[in-house]
């Protein structure tokens, strides 16, 4: 597991969802399970957790720690993105809890062989699900240099993404993290330095996120939260990157508001009722405290919701 798991904002999240209100909860990202220990600690003994994850890891982490051996725990194995089915067949239409904590998890980009990150030289993986059908190796062997850069642009943010995309497809294939740091600080004409960003932590980032099918996911499992969540429940999303952060607080706003037609607008007349609240006006940021103890943490941003009555 290499270095011990932190989970991120975790009381501040648990203080959202609360869930010695009793009911169903659902942690969509089981990782390390901190988050869902953390959720049972204050659950009452009739009420229900299910834990989903894609990464079998996270399963077998739960087995190993005894999570999975609580009555009220289901483990269920998927993408969060088919949470309203994975719940479905388990008979359970609405949820009083919901939490998210997207991105990679700390679990991932530790263990050996995952292949997440350039710090060390290992294939290059970078699938959430083990059993994905292709990995980031396999992915960049066909992506069109065109589709590449834009990739590494749009969920990189790097100016540079036509220059990496074009040392990338010359240096095909690329199979091992080591040779694509060293392809992209080529095409970069940087090297790593101490204390400074690595030259490819954009780059890696932006084939991750593509390959993971992050943002996408992310958008299914917005689109299911109205219908989702019970009257008064609670979903807890915390994101990691400008690209979740703007989707999230975007969706927040857009289901936390009256919206107004053109002409409706000077009566005051919604054209639809707001479905839900926002808890937390402003995104929650980890506290001094918790950046000491877990630096990785620092660009987590914490928006909670609640469900509106139907």
């Amino acid at each position: 597991m290499g270095r011990p798991h932190v989970p991120v904002l975790l009381h501040e999240t648990i203080a959202a969802l609360a869930p010695e209100r009793g009911g169903v909860f659902v942690d969509c990202t089981l990782g390390a399970g901190g988050h869902s220990r953390a959720i049972l600690e204050r659950l009452p003994a009739d009420a229900r957790l299910f834990c989903v994850d894609q990464d079998q890891r996270a399963h077998d982490e739960a087995q190993a720690s005894g999570l999975a051996d609580d009555p009220r725990v289901t483990l269920l194995h998927g993408n969060f993105a088919q949470v309203s089915s994975l719940l479905a067949a388990e008979g359970v239409a609405k949820v009083d809890g919901l939490l998210a904590d997207l991105g990679v998890s700390s679990m991932q980009l530790d263990e050996p062989g995952r292949g997440f990150s350039f710090r060390r030289d290992e294939p290059l993986k970078m699938v959430m699900d083990q059993g994905a059908d292709e990995d980031a190796a396999e992915w960049l062997s066909s992506v069109s240099e065109g589709d590449l850069a834009d990739v590494i642009y749009r969920y990189g943010d790097e100016r540079a993404s036509r220059r990496i995309a074009r040392a990338i497809v010359q240096a095909r294939p690329i199979e091992t993290t080591g040779r694509l740091a060293e392809v992209v600080c080529g095409a970069l004409g940087r090297w790593p330095r101490p204390g400074k960003k690595h030259p490819a932590t954009q780059t890696f980032q932006a084939i991750r996120i593509a390959v993971n099918r992050e943002l996408e996911v992310l958008d299914q499992l917005l689109e299911q939260l109205p219908d989702l969540m019970a009257d008064g429940g609670v979903a807890a999303l915390i994101s990691f990157h400008s690209l979740e952060h703007r989707r999230v607080k975007t969706w927040s706003r857009t289901e936390g508001r009256d919206d107004y037609g053109p002409v409706r607008a000077a009566h005051r007349e919604p054209l639809r009722r707001r479905r839900f609240d926002e808890l937390n006006r402003r995104a929650i940021r980890p506290g001094d405290g918790e950046l000491d103890l877990n630096p990785r943490s620092c660009s987590a941003q914490l928006r909670a919701l609640r469900r509106l009555p139907r």
